[in-house]
């Protein structure tokens, strides 16, 4: 039972562990806002605000722009309440992180137009292989059907010239007889 007991504990404590490590995690530009904000001595608000920078900065960097702009709205308001002149650079920081968001959209159209234009143009090639071909097999069929066409014809006309030749033939044989049949009729 002290084993069961034990090892749950273990857990829970794991759990609680590993729940507040995220917390922390989120709660980081909370903290910094929060010294910002009840802070009284100007050198320990530098080194907070360049804190907070550095975590926005941070924000970026891991490609969460729309975090670091959110943190920055929440502490700009913090900030300039204690020092103005140090909330001009919160500003600068937004639009930069504005603008890293911005550049990574317009890189990601760009690369899903590339995507597209890419497989339009497989798609067009295919079609135009497919085009080739059966223009390739209608004229191979054409090019089939007329050397068919011409054999026959070819054939038709060998059996038309033996049928001349044989009538012909026929015809001088007829001819013949008949004079060879006048000669005997004549010497009769």
């Amino acid at each position: 039972m002290k084993k069961l007991i034990l090892s749950l504990a273990v857990v829970g404590a794991a759990m609680l562990v590993a729940c507040s490590a995220e917390k922390k995690a989120e709660d980081k530009g909370a903290a910094l806002k929060a010294k910002i904000e009840n802070c009284s001595d100007p050198d320990s608000l530098k080194i907070y605000i360049d804190e907070a920078k550095d975590y926005a900065d941070q924000l970026v960097k891991e490609g969460k722009d729309a975090a670091a702009t959110d943190f920055l709205n929440e502490v700009t308001p913090a900030v300039k309440a204690k020092d103005p002149a140090a909330a001009l650079r919160f500003t600068g920081l937004k639009l930069e992180a504005q603008a890293d968001s911005a550049l990574e959209a317009a890189k990601e159209s760009a690369k899903n137009l590339a995507d597209s234009t890419k497989a339009a143009v497989e798609s067009a090639k295919d079609a135009a292989a497919d085009k080739i071909k059966d223009a390739k097999d209608a004229a191979a069929e054409k090019v089939n059907s007329a050397k068919d066409a011409a054999s026959e014809k070819v054939g038709e006309a060998k059996d038309a010239a033996k049928n001349a030749v044989d009538a012909a033939k026929t015809k001088a044989a007829d001819a013949a007889q008949k004079g060879a049949d006048k000669v005997k009729e004549l010497m009769k």
